[in-house]
């Protein structure tokens, strides 16, 4: 859920005084995920778990480097992937998948 639908949850909780189905079916979501996202405001005082760690790996490219991938695109629309790659390289001595 994105954090303005969790905020919306606590107002629809705490000052209009729907029932937790009632949310849900106005959020979308399971019951159990109202649940937590109250749990959440009243330990935490916050919508969004302070303690979560980020998912994923690190990003191997940083958005200086995306932005150079981007200009190198937009510069040669029908460069081929191999060829990017190998910019990127040179450039940035950077290794990238050519998988989505």
């Amino acid at each position: 859920l994105t954090r303005q639908l969790r905020e919306r949850i606590i107002v629809w909780h705490h000052e209009q005084n729907k029932t937790l189905r009632v949310i849900s079916e106005l959020a979308g979501c399971s019951i159990s995920t109202v649940f937590e996202v109250l749990r959440l405001y009243t330990e935490y005082g916050t919508v969004i778990n302070p303690n979560a760690r980020p998912r994923g790996r690190p990003r191997t490219l940083d958005m200086q480097d995306m932005n150079f991938v981007r200009s190198v695109i937009e510069g040669e629309p029908a460069i081929y992937l191999d060829e990017l790659r190998d910019r990127v390289y040179n450039r940035l001595h950077s290794t990238c998948s050519l998988s989505a």
